[in-house]
């Protein structure tokens, strides 16, 4: 019995990578932010070069619904993309459980890497069902918004998009450090 109550009490815990502080807000607005390393010897305008090439692949149909630079500085090797695509949630032959997201994406040199800014996210959930509903990221995904009265689970609705979009966040820096 005491084995059954220890494991039944382990689907309750949050997993410390989704939890409270996961989704940092600054000035009010949800930011996910990271420093990427640019390898030994080699320059900003390197690393540029691989990051226009890694946006190119990575932001084309059909993995996005669409995606365009908002600002491009090839001077100063700063770019912000404005994209959309879809999280989902759930998905089998009977449910398609998916919200679309939209956000920017912003990429610029900073202490001897390439820093990585999401901000500025949008949803649109069960948009064929009279048109959805939409929120933001300070709506949904917060520390204040995603968890139970007793801030020990999260809420059925708002946690699934808390954890897909720190998942997205971890993707892309990842798929950006490979490319780097």
């Amino acid at each position: 019995m005491l084995a059954l109550l220890a494991s039944l009490s382990g689907f309750a815990q949050i997993d410390s990578h989704y939890g409270k502080g996961a989704v940092p807000v600054v000035n009010n607005h949800v930011t996910f932010e990271k420093t990427l390393p640019i390898p030994a010897g080699l320059n900003e305008k390197w690393a540029y070069a691989k990051v226009l090439k890694w946006v190119e692949n990575r932001f084309v149909e059909p993995t996005v619904i669409s995606s365009k630079f908002v600002e491009q500085d090839d001077t100063n090797y700063h770019l912000i993309l404005q994209a959309e695509e879809y999280l989902t949630f759930k998905r089998n032959w009977i449910v398609l459980d998916r919200t679309r997201i939209n956000y920017l994406l912003e990429i610029t040199p900073a202490d001897g890497g390439m820093m990585v800014r999401m901000t500025r996210i949008r949803y649109w959930y069960e948009e064929n069902r009279d048109g959805g509903r939409r929120f933001t990221a300070e709506e949904w995904i917060t520390d204040e918004q995603c968890y139970n009265s007793s801030k020990t689970k999260f809420l059925r609705a708002t946690g699934k998009f808390r954890i897909k979009t720190i998942d997205l966040f971890d993707q892309l820096t990842e798929e950006l450090g490979k490319s780097l």
